[in-house]
């Protein structure tokens, strides 16, 4: 009998759950269930529901806490496991090392539910997953002698060391300080976000639709924008209600991006979800920057501000890479992504814009606002859940491990 050479080729097909195989697996289902989860939670938590975490976190912390270090950390947990695999050709954590840190991430996520649990249990689950995040991040790009990357450990260390404060705030009865700590961690996670699309955006948005064209990059404002982010951040967390040097580095901030989002634009973008949602996040992250620039003059523009920021740019664009690093790293076109993301990135577009418009229209009571965009938020994860819930558990198409 004669088999084609090509065949001989073709990596035997695996069998069975693939989940713990690479971390954007585990993670990625975790954040996004998580995403469903804690925003039906916070619905409920708004018409009376109270649960034992709430006395340690207080409301809104517990909402913000939850949507930085809970969400946002495992989507970059995902992500690195990922990437540093690539980047440097060894294996990241898989298996019962994997599976050791998902666990603490859930235990930091599920104790606040268990009465009797003493707060600083609940701190020492909460922060144990981000050390031993550090560890996992750090131990390839240390071995190989990645030093482009290095930055990542720094990253991810500071996002611990956040989180730690945080908790010691909290243990001290120091709740503003320690809003003011999580706040910090979620605009340094919009400044993560800044490196990674200055990275890839312009590969996507170039190789993603049907006829290639030069995406713009601007030497001078990739040296620049950093540091003026990083102005922005302590200007606008710490230093709020000096209206000067709040509205100054905002608005500098959104000419600064804003010319970086115009040299990756080609109208060919809106033909292709996968691209698309990327440019609009980061839209949403320009705007955000103009509320802030307001909320010098208006106040009340610091909260909507706060949820262009989260809703706008972090959420949509964690939403957009998960669905293409899932869709990409199983073996699968990624020009061919399931239909159903279209409707997940447009019900976040308009969460954010019913979030932040409705109040400044004055139209209906606040909490139907905050209703209907939560609402919207779960459309937006738990359709993307569903759809994608059996690419993360099952092998790749394409036989290779992974």
């Amino acid at each position: 009998m004669n088999i084609p050479l090509n065949n001989l080729k073709q990596p035997a097909a695996q069998q069975g759950l693939a989940v713990w195989q690479l971390g954007f697996r585990p993670f990625f289902l975790c954040a996004s269930f998580f995403a469903f989860l804690s925003m039906l939670l916070w619905l409920g938590v708004r018409h009376g529901l109270h649960f034992p975490g709430l006395n340690y976190y207080g409301h809104h912390l517990w909402h913000a806490h939850e949507l930085v270090f809970g969400y946002g950390l495992a989507v970059i947990a995902g992500f690195l496991l990922t990437a540093i695999k690539n980047w440097t050709g060894v294996p990241t954590a898989s298996g019962k090392a994997l599976m050791l840190l998902v666990f603490l991430w859930l235990m930091g996520r599920v104790l606040v539910f268990v009465p009797g649990v003493p707060f600083w249990v609940y701190a020492l689950a909460d922060v144990l997953f981000a050390l031993l995040l550090i560890l996992y991040v750090a131990k390839p790009l240390v071995q190989v002698g990645n030093k482009r990357n290095y930055k990542m450990i720094v990253l991810v260390s500071v996002f611990a060391t956040l989180n730690v404060l945080t908790h010691v705030m909290l243990l001290q009865n120091n709740p503003l300080i320690a809003m003011q700590m999580t706040t910090t961690a979620l605009f340094l996670m919009l400044l993560l976000v800044g490196v990674m699309a200055g990275r890839v955006f312009p590969m996507f948005s170039q190789n993603g639709v049907d006829q290639r064209y030069q995406a713009k990059v601007f030497p001078w404002i990739e040296k620049i924008w950093p540091p003026v982010m990083l102005v922005f951040i302590v200007c606008f967390v710490w230093f709020r209600n000096h209206e000067a040097f709040a509205l100054g580095s905002s608005a500098l901030c959104a000419i600064i991006h804003g010319i970086r989002l115009l040299g990756w634009y080609n109208k060919q973008i809106w033909q292709k979800p996968l691209v698309w949602v990327l440019h609009v996040s980061y839209l949403f992250l320009v705007l955000g920057f103009v509320a802030t620039a307001f909320s010098a003059f208006f106040p009340f523009a610091y909260f909507l501000a706060l949820h262009v920021f989260t809703v706008g740019c972090l959420a949509m664009v964690t939403l957009g890479m998960m669905a293409r690093v899932s869709f990409g790293h199983t073996g699968r076109n990624l020009h061919q992504p399931p239909q159903i993301l279209f409707w997940c990135f447009l019900a976040l577009v308009l969460s954010t814009v019913v979030r932040v418009l409705l109040p400044l229209m004055n139209v209906m009571p606040y909490q139907t606002v905050i209703d209907i965009s939560g609402g919207l938020w779960l459309l937006a994860f738990g359709s993307f859940f569903v759809r994608y819930v059996g690419i993360w558990l099952k092998p790749r198409v394409d036989g290779q491990p992974g």
